[in-house]
């Protein structure tokens, strides 16, 4: 198998915001899910790279998530003239500041608005403060403050509601934020990890996103063909507590839909579809989701690797991973024992 991401970003959390106005789906069948791709606004900012590179440690360029993320907006449909896209040396915080609430400004009622950040995040010294790391955040420049980002929104933003999505440390400090300010705007707000803590490298918390959108059956928890927003939260937070250990947050505020439907999924063959499961392969167990079935044979996704470490494998393969019942693991799964193997 290809190396671990954790081994190449080592322990330093990547960041991911997202946020939307209205809600987001897959392109073929635009009808059927509660967003359209001509009523909704990208701003994104990806940096995986820093001026300052003894305060922030850069990450690989490779597979960026990030960029696949906004190629989805843009390939549902969404107008070039609404998707802006500020990645590593071209996200400076002048330029964030200069640019975000200008954006916000062009939007009309009832528009969706997306807002994407990857990056690091950190506190101030009195740990007042969230920020997530622009491109030349350091000493003596500040970094996009969490609750600047809900300011702004709540300022400038026309439309009426926006969901907030970030994949990185203290990023719970979001939904902080939008009880605290968001007044006008309904929020809806998720986050890999709460408001005190770290999170982890990897992809997991992205790779679960752009599933939801995509339309992925996996994504679809119960079967019914649909994705909805609380459908992803309760698979982000899964994917958070078995692969990284952590727990996410999910928030929404004054008339912000939990049920609004992200995009229509594709058909669930296989009950074992969706499940988080351990797999062993080349003499090692790895955790992993089943991500497709075909006669007796399963696709597992693995987290923390590449897509194109993707395998198929066999029931005798697996077994069931230590659970987690409320954030504590334990070893006991009901039914089932101690990480028996799914085959007995």
């Amino acid at each position: 198998m290809k190396k671990y991401q954790g081994g190449v970003l080592g322990k330093i959390c990547i960041s991911l915001i997202v946020v939307f106005g209205c809600a987001f789906g897959q392109s073929i069948a635009a009808k059927d899910r509660d967003w359209q791709p001509q009523r909704t606004w990208v701003f994104a900012v990806g940096i995986l790279q820093w001026q300052h590179k003894d305060m922030f440690d850069s990450f690989p360029q490779q597979n960026r998530r990030d960029a696949q993320l906004v190629e989805y907006f843009r390939q549902q449909g969404v107008p070039e003239s609404q998707l802006f896209f500020l990645e590593d040396t071209q996200a400076t915080s002048r330029r964030i500041q200069n640019t975000f609430p200008a954006f916000l400004s062009k939007a009309g009622p009832d528009d969706l608005l997306f807002l994407y950040y990857t990056g690091h995040g950190y506190k101030s010294e009195d740990e007042r403060t969230t920020y997530f790391a622009t491109y030349d955040a350091g000493d003596d420049t500040e970094g996009w403050a969490t609750d600047s980002i809900v300011r702004d929104i709540e300022k400038y933003f026309k439309g009426s509601r926006a969901l907030l999505t970030a994949d990185t440390c203290y990023s719970g400090s979001l939904a902080q934020q939008t009880q605290k300010l968001g007044h006008r705007v309904s929020y809806a707000t998720l986050a890999s990890a709460s408001a005190s803590h770290v999170s982890t490298e990897n992809w997991t918390f992205t790779e679960m996103l752009l599933a939801a959108l995509r339309g992925e059956s996996f994504a679809d928890l119960n079967g019914d063909g649909e994705i909805t927003l609380s459908e992803l939260a309760e698979d982000i937070k899964e994917d958070m507590a078995f692969a990284e250990d952590q727990r996410s947050v999910f928030m929404t505020t004054g008339n912000f839909e939990p049920e609004m439907e992200l995009a229509l999924a594709q058909r669930k063959i296989d009950p074992l579809i969706s499940r988080r499961l351990e797999v062993r392969s080349e003499g090692d167990w790895y955790k992993a989701r089943v991500i497709d079935a075909r006669g007796g044979s399963y696709r597992v996704h693995y987290f923390g690797f590449e897509d194109s470490d993707d395998e198929w494998v066999t029931r005798r393969q697996f077994r069931m991973p230590t659970a987690l019942v409320n954030g504590r693991k334990s070893r006991v799964v009901p039914g089932l024992g101690s990480r028996q193997p799914l085959w007995q």
